[in-house]
C-alpha cells in the first residue's frame, strides 16, 4: 500500500507498541461510510512500513528552530 496515494490518514503508536493506521473516509454520493483503522504489531508484514510513516511525518510536523 502507497501511503502517499491515500486520501486522508491518521497513524499513531499505542503505549503497547502497537501502529494505529485509520483511513478517513470518502462520502460517495452522500452515503458516509466508517473509516478503516489497521493495527500492525512487531512481526507483522507491514508494521516496519509504517512506523517509518510514523517517523517521516512526526519529523515533518516539528517546528523549525
Amino acid at each position: 500500500m502507497d501511503a502517499s496515494k491515500l486520501q486522508s490518514w491518521d497513524i499513531e503508536k499505542r503505549a503497547d507498541g502497537a501502529v494505529v493506521v485509520r483511513v478517513h473516509s470518502r462520502t460517495p454520493d452522500g452515503c458516509e461510510l466508517p473509516d478503516a483503522v489497521f493495527t500492525f504489531r512487531k512481526g507483522d508484514p507491514q508494521y516496519d512500513y509504517w512506523v517509518q510513516q510514523l517517523l517521516a511525518r512526526n519529523s515533518s510536523n516539528r517546528p523549525e528552530n
